[in-house]
């Protein structure tokens, strides 16, 4: 019997290694290489520049039992030639004191069926105040574990809680997992539903409780109406409120509205955001490029008090006259409100340009040019406004 018992197990253990080998082999290894070049004129400060060239290499099983698991390394290889020394480097591409960097971004655990999914581990995530914000040469990444359960016709629930994030937004060393206040907090548990059971709505709901940083509600909803063939409109809403904890100074109301007409090849849009804050306060991004209406390339509402802030934008498809893959954008944005008790008023004109070679190859560049119209730049601790320049080349594979 026990002779039995122990060729069984042999026999099963047999199995289970070939079964992880086949899963190991049959994998997936994708990846992108990307290289970036950016440009600041600053209007009191030095000038820089710098570029890099690196991407992301990840490989997935393939899932066993639903289960499978990924991890991606993420590079940037700084160029000195082509970057400025010293002051004059820009960190944007870098990790601290403009050095090149090599972490892994992502490493998960993934089980997935046909109506849940859950992921534990270094991944990306897209929420309203937490998101990849994938604007320099990497996405931002989270330590989290992120569950969502599309059951419902026309609705997803999310739920997860996120410990750490990494990349541009996260601060001032790009390539280090960091607490999400920088400092003490424990992390911050999410909860949402989004739901598009309704013809031309979208609708969205979320709370974030953010260890020592604020307690969050946002909501926001889409409309769209279609007007005949090749013309529609899009109406959209949203709203936020920020309960502080531990005085970390993020609290108040902010309501956003926006509209665009869309015709034939062109999108002509128009939003508006406003907040409401004791003094000493302001609404946030939150750990990621954030959800607001009138965001630009640069500025946005965060860290004003009693913020107005308006945007005009200009959309081209040029696919519409044969230049397949072309788009562009002009922006027009204006921020009014105050910062440190003192009035501050700063406005940007953006030029966005993306082109699409082909399925693996696109390139996309944006000038963002930022006039800070205040005298106090010292009090504020501001620059004075600047120029930006980016160009991003992309191959997938």
């Amino acid at each position: 019997m026990k002779k039995t018992i122990m060729m069984g197990l042999a026999t099963a253990t047999a199995l289970n290694a070939s079964a992880i080998e086949d899963v190991v082999k049959e994998g997936t290894l994708v990846g992108q290489i990307r290289a970036a070049y950016v440009v600041q004129n600053n209007a009191l400060d030095s000038d820089t520049y710098g570029t890099s060239l690196g991407g992301m290499l990840k490989y997935e099983t393939v899932p066993w039992n639903g289960v499978k698991a990924g991890f991606a390394a993420y590079l940037s290889q700084k160029l000195p030639f082509v970057t400025g020394n010293n002051e004059k480097a820009n960190g944007d591409l870098f990790a601290a004191d403009a050095k090149s960097y090599l972490y892994l971004g992502e490493a998960y655990l993934d089980y997935t069926t046909e109506e849940f999914a859950l992921r534990i581990g270094r991944q990306q995530i897209n929420t309203p105040l937490a998101d990849t914000d994938d604007i320099r040469m990497h996405p931002n990444t989270f330590e989290a574990a992120m569950a969502s359960y599309k059951g419902f016709e026309g609705t997803i629930l999310v739920g997860g809680y996120i410990t750490r994030f990494a990349g541009y937004d996260s601060g001032n060393d790009i390539s280090k997992f960091k607490k999400l206040d920088g400092v003490e907090s424990k992390g911050a548990a999410i909860v949402g539903a989004t739901n598009e059971s309704i013809e031309n709505l979208a609708l969205q709901g979320w709370y974030y409780k953010i260890d020592h940083v604020a307690n969050v509600f946002y909501t926001d909803a889409g409309y769209g109406i279609v007007l005949n063939e090749s013309a529609g409109v899009e109406l959209a809403g949203q709203f936020g409120h920020f309960s502080e904890e531990n005085n970390s100074g993020i609290e108040g109301n902010v309501y956003g509205i926006g509209a665009t007409l869309n015709v034939g090849m062109m999108a002509l849009g128009a939003t508006y955001n406003k907040t409401f804050n004791d003094t000493g306060k302001a609404v946030s991004n939150g750990f990621g490029g954030g959800q607001y209406y009138t965001s630009m390339e640069e500025t946005t509402i965060d860290g004003f008090e009693d913020a107005r802030a308006y945007q005009l934008t200009t959309e081209l498809d040029m696919g519409a006259i044969g230049i397949e893959g072309l788009k562009l954008a002009a922006l027009y944005g204006s921020f009014k409100g105050k910062r440190q008790g003192l009035d501050a008023r700063v406005s940007e004109y953006d030029a966005v340009a993306a082109y699409a070679f082909n399925d693996a190859i696109c390139a996309d560049m944006s000038y963002a040019m930022i006039k800070d119209k205040n005298k106090n730049f010292s009090e504020l601790g501001t620059d004075g406004g600047y120029d930006r320049f980016l160009l991003r080349l992309n191959y997938s594979f």
